[in-house]
């Protein structure tokens, strides 16, 4: 998987943020050439499986705690870091425990070495959480009866 999931998804949930039509998200990205149909597909598809996984309310429900980062933990990440994954948190993208498991990963770095494209990363695995119970027609698993084009 490409680490630019994130990125569409990311429009996509700014997208539904300000009430716009999906198929006009769609379209706009489409119309950007920025992504692939396949990469668009797989965001879409993401979201639709954790929308599942989770329930509709429960993305839309606010946390009932915020975790506030340290004065380290944000010289650790960076500003721009630190805004971009403030912004995914924002977006519910991220929650708390999510977020706080990408801390963990992210003190593991070299000082001030962590990129954009390693955070993508930390957040796709986030997404794609095989913990859960995975529902039928997913696109995280393929069946012997699936073909690949």
């Amino acid at each position: 998987m490409k680490t630019e999931i994130v990125e569409v998804i990311t429009k996509i949930l700014e997208g539904i943020g300000t009430n716009t039509p999906l198929e006009d998200v769609n379209k706009k990205l489409l119309k950007s050439k920025e992504y692939d149909e396949q990469t668009l597909s797989i965001a879409f598809s993401l979201i639709y499986d954790k929308i599942l996984l989770t329930g509709k309310n429960k993305l839309r429900v606010k946390e009932k705690s915020i975790r506030i980062l340290t004065e380290e933990e944000k010289y650790i990440l960076g500003t721009d870091n630190y805004n971009y994954i403030m912004h995914l948190y924002n977006l519910r993208l991220l929650n708390s425990e999510s977020l706080e498991s990408m801390l963990e990963q992210v003190i593991m770095f070299p000082e001030n070495r962590i990129t954009r494209k390693e955070i993508n990363w930390i957040v796709l695995i986030s997404i794609v959480d095989f913990d859960n119970e995975i529902p039928s027609g997913s696109r995280y698993l393929l069946y012997s009866s699936d073909s690949v084009n």
